[in-house]
């Protein structure tokens, strides 16, 4: 089976602009921007292969009036216990002064924002928040969390500082720290801006870096872009590196890795998703096909080259649908992905508390070069050593159990792990020193007693490994979300530090640690093999 692109083409004129895609459950939910200018709203379709889209209607409209009143741009979409919020950018009203050169429509372009818009059904209807999230000019918000469940906002932003080195202005690409999926720290850092030639407009007199998409592999950040003008050719996607998400960011010499070609013009504003597999990754993005003045919704795969991420495509030709899951118990790298609802679910012998109680949490586990990581909710959970070929994925818990995917894969040596011991010992260090300062005494550690019984030993350093977005990075798949928190406290992390650290089965602050427990109520069930 094949197919190709563009997956979205739509009637002749039709603008799909800026894809994003949201698993949720068994569906695949893709938004697009409606028009560049004007109050059309944000399209959602669904698919079940990510080849073959439903229009669902509008997810979000334009507000009657006030800061989103036109120009709905760029939504991305996470998902965080049981609530999706939308990133998106839009504007008021124009009014008593003349069009400028970046205005189409009756939106004011010096007045742009992004801001957030709420539902609790990935098709809508989304509500907007009364005020924008970032109150300068931006664009583009991308929102990435780290393993450690911090969450980061990347978005597009334009003043007197983001010229190219001549003065030619441009816009530029910063990030701030998300405090919750509607609070900003607001102290912004730059992260990239303008400063190579093929980012310039047809004409030479703009710069864009727009766009963001982060990625994160081995202990390296990858932030990828969009340059050029997005209304004609010299749109496409350049890459650079980071050893943090507040960098410093260096781009590839080599930039663009993505370019058009002469079927399909300007590809750019993409985004990732994983396919049916759960394992192999895809990119998103729109582009121009001959004849045809709109933008079009193009799938391609994407693979790891090295150190560098590597986007096959833009493709016009026939190529593979999505693949399915496949399991063979004759090779011993695995993932699996489930949906639980309930109070919580044990994966392994490893219990994870689920919060709130009432919405579906997705839970992610891979196995890979002797090792085994669990994620909830997207938050790196636990990952330890486990034999090279354990037995097949199994979970049990008070909760109910939705779409279950298992598939096996190829393995790779990025796997992701959590911090060193010692990095753990620092941040409580920190948190004694912080109470020292309050006035408060620092606590006595007593060693923590499994539910076995048995006493922890002393920890042993956790060997530390890169962190691969290939292997369950899972940056791309819209969730968004605060620090955990499992109403335990850091009391929980210091009292339980020496044997959760020990064995990796809990995230160092600020995560809250996670206390196993046995109960009656716990209700054995195996993954299904599809």
């Amino acid at each position: 089976m094949t197919f190709r692109n563009p997956v979205i083409r739509g009637a002749a004129g039709d603008d799909h602009g800026d894809p994003f895609i949201v698993k949720y459950l068994d569906s695949y939910f893709l938004y697009h921007t409606g028009e560049t200018s004007g109050r059309r709203g944000v399209s959602v379709h669904r698919s079940a292969n990510l080849v073959d889209w439903v229009f669902q209607g509008y997810a979000l409209e334009a507000a009657d009036w006030g800061w989103a009143w036109s120009d709905l741009w760029a939504p991305e979409v996470v998902y965080e216990r049981g609530v999706f919020y939308m990133y998106v950018s839009a504007t008021r009203r124009r009014s008593g002064r003349r069009r400028s050169r970046w205005e189409a429509g009756a939106g004011d372009d010096n007045a742009r924002h992004v801001g957030v818009a709420r539902a609790t059904s990935p098709l809508g209807p989304f509500q907007w928040d009364e005020r924008p999230l970032v109150d300068s000019w931006s664009i583009d918000g991308h929102p990435f969390r780290d393993d450690d469940g911090t969450l980061w906002l990347f978005y597009n932003t334009r003043n007197e500082h983001t010229c190219y080195v001549d003065g030619t202005p441009g816009t530029a690409i910063v990030a701030d720290r998300l405090l919750a999926p509607d609070t900003l720290a607001l102290r912004p850092r730059p992260a990239i801006g303008p400063s190579q030639r093929w980012e310039r407009n047809r004409e030479g007199d703009f710069y864009w870096n727009e766009a963001p998409y982060v990625l994160k592999r081995r202990g390296t950040y990858y932030l990828m872009y969009s340059g050029g003008h997005f209304r004609d050719d010299t749109y496409g996607i350049g890459l650079a590196r980071a050893p943090t998400t507040v960098g410093p960011w260096t781009k590839l010499d080599d930039n663009p890795i993505v370019a058009g070609t002469a079927d399909i013009a300007g590809p750019g504003h993409h985004s990732f998703v994983f396919g049916l597999d759960a394992a192999s990754r895809y990119a998103v993005y729109h582009g121009y096909v001959p004849g045809d003045t709109g933008r079009k919704v193009h799938l391609d795969r994407m693979r790891w080259l090295g150190d560098r991420p590597l986007l096959i495509g833009p493709t016009h030709v026939d190529q593979p649908r999505p693949p399915a899951p496949v399991y063979d118990d004759a090779v011993p790298h695995w993932v699996a992905e489930t949906w639980a609802r309930g109070s919580w679910i044990d994966v392994h012998g490893r219990r994870f508390e689920l919060e709130p109680t009432d919405v579906w949490h997705q839970v992610e586990v891979e196995h890979s070069q002797g090792r085994t990581t669990t994620r909830v909710g997207g938050v790196l959970r636990a990952s330890y050593p486990a034999p090279r070929r354990p037995a097949r994925p199994r979970s049990a818990g008070d909760c109910e159990t939705g779409p279950t995917t298992v598939s096996t894969c190829g393995t790779d040596s990025g796997l992701r792990d959590l911090p060193r011991a010692e990095h753990v010992r620092v941040a409580l260090g920190r948190f004694d020193a912080d109470r020292a300062r309050a006035g408060r005494p620092r606590r006595r550690h007593r060693p923590h007693r499994r539910h076995g019984g048995r006493v922890a030993g002393r920890p042993r350093p956790v060997p530390a490994r890169g962190a691969d977005d290939a292997s369950r990075g899972r940056d791309d798949r819209g969730r968004g979300g605060r620090r955990r928190s499992d109403g335990h406290g850091r009391r929980g992390v210091r009292a339980g530090v020496d044997a959760e650290v020990a064995r990796a089965e809990t995230a160092p602050p600020p995560l809250r640690s996670v206390i196993f427990r046995t109960s009656a109520s716990a209700c054995a069930t195996t993954w299904s093999m599809l």
